[in-house]
């Protein structure tokens, strides 16, 4: 009996370690979903945030001080306030990029949050140029052009407003990739 016994707890043993094995890489396994959901849901919260900021900065209604001197210059200085007003939000936004791409590795995730971006840079570049910018008595044609184009980036203008369409596929895009890894249904990225 003594040998049998011996055996039987031995092979309690090995059993008793694999099964220990395979639940501790199933906690792993559910550890890293939830951290992945968890930093989904972060990064595409603040995404939808980003895109808020930038309409807030190309909101086309401007409260401007009854005592400025030039109405379109005052614009242009509360729109470049604003815009700094935001920094740490995309600060926080490239974060959580880092971290998303760390943990999945998405290309489309980082090329969606890249463009919101860009867009952002796109809008700054915009201002930093209007700023302080006058046109003389008889401007050319191109820099009439110019100054449209410019005007054209940092005011919401409806349908054809080619910076609100990139922010918005750039959002779809990590709607359809996050949105699956918050509900947790995604099996490999």
């Amino acid at each position: 009996m003594g040998p049998l016994t011996e055996w039987l707890q031995n092979v309690a043993i090995v059993v008793g370690v694999v099964v220990a094995y395979f639940q501790l890489n199933a906690w792993r396994r559910e550890h890293l979903s939830k951290r992945k959901a968890e930093a989904a849901e972060m990064l595409l919260s603040r995404a939808m945030n980003a895109k808020l900021s930038i309409e807030s900065v190309r909101s086309a209604m401007e409260r401007v001080p009854a005592d400025a001197e030039n109405s379109e210059q005052a614009v242009i200085d509360i729109k470049l306030q604003r815009l700094a007003s935001y920094t740490d939000d995309f600060n926080r936004l490239r974060e959580l990029q880092v971290l998303h791409e760390a943990l999945v590795g998405t290309p489309d995730v980082k090329e969606a949050v890249d463009e919101l971006f860009d867009v952002r840079q796109d809008i700054y570049a915009a201002l930093a140029t209007l700023s302080g910018w006058k046109l003389g008595p008889s401007p050319k044609a191109e820099h009439l052009s110019l100054r449209e184009t410019l005007r054209r980036k940092i005011t919401l203008v409806g349908q054809e407003d080619e910076l609100g369409t990139r922010v918005d596929k750039a959002v779809e895009t990590l709607r359809k990739h996050l949105l699956p890894e918050i509900r947790m249904e995604r099996t490999k990225p």
